[in-house]
């Protein structure tokens, strides 16, 4: 009945629910087994889904974003940069909404007077990413207020009960960092409240490799430590079952709404009430029933939820607890451990069985140390929590907090010791596409066949259901394109390009990124940002885990920003530069990670020709000796120039040459005719000439530019003289990523079309 609910709704969110009724309705008819009861009840849930999904599940379309002055109220602080910091205020309307303001940064509490164009969040921009809406959901933020300026403090209205809990957090925020060194109080604080703290990347890759992320995020395992506290203390101060059991609900839900009442937290907290309330009544406390009602209720509160990520592991793991903990544990009697130790094992393993298919696919990544790791991080999180707890409440006793901090930092250092230990091992980072949603399903059908096998004494069946279930995730058959596929990501106002050869070679053109103005932070640039977020997971997405070769167009931040984390993660067979000396940050990173790796630096110059095994030609025009001088962004003009030919397809890029590179173009007598123009410098008022482009004569122009970009681009007179020229204009920053495919003879080009008002 549960899961007939969830299906109706999920398939409600999606406008499907009329067809999976009809399913249902089809196999109540044709299955008498189920008998006539079963069957009503699970066509009465499908019904009620699809109530609730169709009424709840689709959020009203936001109001279009205009710059305006509006009233908020700090409410969480997610990062501090040393000129900026990013919070969460709570409008007036009490929706919250994401600010980047200038320090001095504002305190919880604190009421402003802030102008900004208010948004609302994105959806995805690129196939196969998260939603930025969703995520938001989550955490309750609907909005993102840009280039916001603080014209007012009112200060900060200390009657105000519904601010209580959040400055109660930055209280214990600042405890936390004032006692404790760093990683240590942001960890901690993760722990205990789910604040997001800035981890050093090199860490937080760690704890995605170790399969322990989890830790770092109030959810079912730290609230399953606060039942398990609470029912323990209640039952040494005298409570019975039944008073211990409903006393610790009411504070695991105390705890949920200090930890920020976000939806995994809730989620976690409406499971645990069931399995109290179930041993208040005498029940066993984790039962089928206990998370089928659990089920029922999320999915009727947060419709919406039911397809996320976060939905499907929480259920996953507490599925796997039941299906496999106690087989598992019972395997463990034999060995010489403590009876909590073999249960703390068994349930690590089962908690992992259910849910690495779906941490893979979240982060792309298979952690084949996270049993390991987990078996030895998960124990030290609940006393980790409780000396924490501890510290908090001993602040007014200064040698007693001292204390507790020096036990704090132990425990914390023995986590971040066994994280980082379990990442430098043989294989620890291995990069996985995401396995396709259909053989998640089947791997969740075996694993139940491999419980009933289990049951039955059945072990070398139910190893050999689970082996060829791993198998199927891990290499799932995929289907495969036999052309030559384009896709011009969405990075904002920057560019980068992957090209698909028709045998799967992949070339990156450029890696986007950003200008790099402003201080850096500890020696980064911050235009690698939009490679380790958008760049790099794109690429594994697609299935690419090496890169053939990079071209880079020519070094400025917003085209190589992106390409340090690529080929750290990814490499490459080549390494293509326009060779023209500049300081950037961003771009001698990516120089010092090719010398690091081996990879063969390339200078193309006009007249060079490459061609692949399977007919793909990349034919340069540019740069040519000697190089523009004297323009008005000689980097600029300078791009590498080339044309891309498949059969009868061509594409012209262009990475940010201006008239002037055209204008050389066009007196050289090359022949640039071509299908499509990747338009140059983001379309920019400063090329893309007339006569430039009747030479190219494009039946498609594609422009990546980011959205309410400073520059104004693309210009008018660009987008004009494209299409007076006859050809289609295509813009990352209404379109999203642009794929453009092509047989050899024709070609095709689609939009990533952006579902507005969803």
């Amino acid at each position: 009945m549960a899961a007939a609910f969830v299906a109706g709704v999920a398939a409600g969110v999606h406008n499907l629910a009329l067809a999976l009724l009809g399913v249902g309705l089809g196999l109540a008819i044709g299955t008498r087994a189920l008998g006539p009861v079963v069957c009503a009840n699970a066509l009465g849930a499908l019904v009620l889904g699809f109530i609730d999904g169709e009424l709840f599940g689709h959020p009203a379309p936001a109001p279009l974003a205009h710059v305006q002055m509006l009233q908020a109220t700090v409410v969480e602080a997610l990062a501090r940069e040393p000129t900026r910091s990013e919070l969460v205020v709570r409008m007036e309307d009490g929706s919250g909404a994401t600010v980047s303001v200038p320090d001095p940064a504002p305190v919880i509490g604190e009421r402003l007077v802030l102008r900004g164009k208010l948004e609302e969040l994105e959806v995805a921009r690129n196939p196969g990413e998260p939603s930025p809406r969703e995520l938001g959901a989550e955490r309750g933020i609907a909005a993102h207020l840009s280039h916001a300026r603080i014209l007012a403090r009112e200060g900060v209205d200390s009657g105000d009960a519904s601010l209580w809990i959040a400055r109660m957090r930055a209280w214990a925020s600042g405890r936390l960092h004032d006692e404790l060194p760093e990683p240590d109080a942001t960890i901690l604080a993760g722990a205990l409240w789910g604040e997001r703290g800035a981890l050093p990347p090199d860490l937080r890759g760690e704890f995605q490799d170790t399969g322990t992320m989890h830790v770092l995020v109030t959810a079912g395992l730290h609230l399953g430590v606060v039942a398990w506290l609470a029912v323990g203390m209640l039952s040494c101060l005298g409570c019975g079952r039944i008073s211990a059991s409903l006393g610790a609900i009411g504070l695991v839900w105390c705890y949920a709404l200090f930890s920020g009442a976000h939806l995994p937290s809730l989620r976690a907290a409406t499971m645990i009430s069931f399995a109290l309330g179930a041993r208040a009544a005498g029940r066993e406390a984790f039962s089928w029933n206990a998370l089928a009602a659990a089920a029922i209720v999320v999915a009727a509160i947060r419709p919406a939820s039911v397809t996320s990520l976060s939905f499907a592991l929480s259920f996953s793991c507490v599925g796997a607890i039941l299906l496999f903990a106690k087989p598992l544990a019972n395997a463990l009697e034999s060995v010489p451990l403590p009876h909590a130790v073999r249960e703390a094992v068994a349930l690590t393993f089962a908690t992992q069985i259910g849910t690495w298919p779906l941490t893979a696919a979240g982060f792309l990544v298979f952690a084949p140390y996270a049993p390991l790791a987990n078996a030895c991080v998960v124990p030290v999180v609940g006393v980790a929590m409780l000396a924490g707890f501890a510290e908090l409440a001993a602040a007014p006793v200064a040698p007693l907090a001292h204390l507790c901090a020096n036990v704090e930092t132990s425990l914390l250092d023995w986590i971040v010791g066994v994280v980082r230990t379990c990442a430098s091992l043989p294989g620890a980072h291995v990069v996985m596409t995401p396995p396709p949603p259909w053989t998640i399903a089947c791997y969740d059908a075996a694993l139940v066949g491999s419980a009933a096998l289990l049951a039955r004494g059945r072990r070398a069946g139910a190893a050999a259901v689970f082996c060829v279930a791993c198998a199927l995730c891990l290499w799932p058959p995929r289907s495969v394109s036999h052309d030559l596929v384009i896709t011009a990501i969405d990075v904002g106002q920057a560019d980068a390009l992957l090209v698909r050869t028709p045998r799967g070679h992949a070339y990156l053109v450029d890696a986007g990124g950003r200008l790099e103005r402003g201080p850096q932070l500890e020696g980064a640039s911050s235009a690698e940002q939009i490679g380790e977020r958008v760049v790099v997971p794109f690429l594994i997405r697609e299935g690419i885990h090496r890169v053939d070769a990079v071209v880079l167009s020519h070094p400025h931040g917003d085209h190589v920003g992106g390409l340090p984390p690529v080929l750290r993660t990814l490499g490459s067979g080549a390494f293509a530069d326009s060779g023209q000396a500049y300081a950037g940050h961003a771009y001698h990173d990516a120089l010092d990670v090719a010398h690091e790796r081996g990879i063969p630096m390339l200078e193309p110059r006009g007249g060079d020709v490459w061609r692949t095994d399977d007919g793909v030609t990349l034919r340069f025009y540019g740069p040519t000796y000697p190089y523009i001088s004297g323009s008005r962004n000689d980097i600029n003009n300078n791009s590498l120039v080339f044309r891309l030919e498949y059969g009868r397809f061509r594409m012209l890029f262009t990475g940010d040459a201006g008239a002037e590179t055209e204008e050389r173009l066009l007196a050289s007598g090359a022949d640039l005719s071509a299908d499509v123009l990747k338009v140059g410098h983001h379309g920019s008022a400063y090329g893309t000439t007339p006569a430039f482009v009747r030479a190219v004569s494009p039946g498609a122009a594609v422009i990546s530019v980011g959205r309410d970009n400073l520059f104004g681009h693309p210009a008018p007179a660009t987008i004009a003289t494209l299409e007076r020229a006859g050809a289609h204009v295509y813009r990352t920053d209404v379109d999203g990523a642009i794929t453009i495919g092509s047989d050899g003879s024709r070609f095709s080009v689609e939009p990533y079309v952006i579902e507005r008002g969803r």
